[in-house]
């Protein structure tokens, strides 16, 4: 179960990112791209005044409440030891990342790393789909009740785990969603790229040598649904390629999070599930295509 100071690091994380939509909004509607420099004449609006020095008050306020925000969960994330000790010692990792990555994942319910791949949306394997059911419709074939969702007070719907298998990393109508899609969007979004422009070693070590490596692949990729399915990976397209080596970056990232983080935690770590039981091993730094 998470902590409250987790709960408190997150609720510092949405805050600054609110204020962040705020200001980045105010600066559009003042012909502000993200670099502060101006649109272009034909892409600007012009409004009165009295607005544009309203628009102006507005984007200022919310940089100072962005730039106060992000003091205050400076502050914070000195409360875990995983971010002083490891986390703020790997190049590419910002206080922001930091924040989310803490604040979303339980380090003592993640026994295993493929438990965080999975909450992260990085297992394409197949899972067990969760639904929602009204408590007044509920019946037993309707699969195991694993929770309640609560509105007004009161309960309204069961979580339902059905023995029916959906795809671990993908959204699947009529369940919900088998991943934490904020936490994905953080590592794929923001960590990945930001490993990969701070030259770290997890893109100098996972990210170049498989992306090196999958333009040579001949073997058929699984990706059932997608128009790439049974292609070699050496003839799907280059986003297709970027993204799986980004992904297989940032699961060997994740490991090392488990790992370090239980660890310091006095939890007892395990290896991977592919490793311990399946018998595959890492051999200079890689798995088979399939683990991406």
């Amino acid at each position: 179960m998470k902590t409250q100071d987790q709960t408190a690091l997150l609720m510092y994380a949405r805050a600054r990112e609110d204020f962040q939509d705020m200001r980045k909004r105010m600066d559009n509607r003042l012909g502000r791209k993200a670099d502060g420099s101006a649109q272009e004449l034909k892409e600007r609006r012009f409004f009165a005044v009295e607005d544009v020095e309203n628009f102006n008050l507005i984007s200022m306020e919310a940089r100072r409440n962005e730039k106060q925000v992000e003091k205050m969960l400076h502050q914070i994330l000195d409360r875990f030891r995983i971010w002083p000790e490891w986390l703020s010692k790997v190049r590419g990792v910002g206080e922001i990342a930091a924040a989310w990555l803490i604040g979303s994942i339980d380090i003592e319910t993640a026994d295993t790393v493929s438990k965080i791949w999975q909450y992260a949306g990085l297992n394409p394997g197949m899972v067990r789909g969760k639904k929602r059911v009204p408590i007044k419709d509920y019946k037993a074939e309707h699969g195991e009740v694993c929770g309640i969702i609560r509105q007004d007070g009161k309960d309204k719907d069961y979580i339902v785990l059905t023995n029916t298998l959906i795809r671990g990393d993908r959204p699947t109508p009529g369940f919900i969603l088998p991943y934490n899609k904020k936490l994905r969007v953080v590592l794929m979004g923001i960590l990945a790229p930001g490993f990969i422009k701070a030259k770290s070693e997890y893109a100098l070590n996972y990210y170049y040598p498989m992306k090196a490596r999958l333009e040579q692949e001949t073997n058929p990729i699984d990706s059932v649904g997608t128009k790439d399915d049974g292609k070699p990976w050496c003839e799907v397209s280059k986003g297709h390629r970027d993204m799986a080596a980004k992904r297989y970056m940032i699961k060997n990232f994740l490991k090392d999070l488990y790992v370090a983080w239980r660890t310091i935690e006095g939890l007892p770590v395990r290896v991977p599930y592919a490793e311990e039981y399946l018998g595959k091993k890492h051999i200079g730094g890689e798995l088979s295509c399939a683990t991406i």
